[in-house]
């Protein structure tokens, strides 16, 4: 098989398989939502520590990303070895549920508000 059809085959493999991870673990995540309530103390704990994670994630999945584009690259100029394939593969599964899971745009969003205080928390399901 041509190297240049290898890599379009890793890559859309990859992609394929992370785009069906998040569908399943979107759906479970959404069937098993518990709502307790918590104080208003914890809760301004768990939007700082949530902040922290969520910039930790993004910059953990920008170098999964640089590791995709790099191990394309590598794979292009290869003679197709299997072992680059999957790792090609892998490194492209592992960005996009890293991104799509963390819903960034979501969160900085309502970080932005909980800074200002205007964030409106009312007791109710979500």
């Amino acid at each position: 098989m041509p190297t240049k059809y290898l890599v379009n085959l890793s890559i859309l493999l990859g992609i394929f398989i992370s785009v069906q991870l998040v569908i399943a673990i979107d759906y479970f995540s959404k069937k098993s939502f518990f709502g307790t309530p918590i104080s208003i103390e914890k809760g301004s704990f768990c939007f700082e520590e949530g902040e922290k994670q969520l910039n930790k994630n993004l910059r953990i999945g920008f170098w999964t990303l640089l590791m995709a584009i790099g191990s394309t690259v590598i794979l292009y100029f290869s003679n197709g070895e299997a072992i680059l394939f999957f790792a090609t593969t892998l490194f492209w599964m592992l960005p996009i549920p890293l991104f799509i899971l963390q819903r960034p745009f979501k969160r900085k969003k309502i970080y932005a508000l909980y800074k200002k205080n205007q964030l409106p928390i009312e007791n109710r399901d979500f």
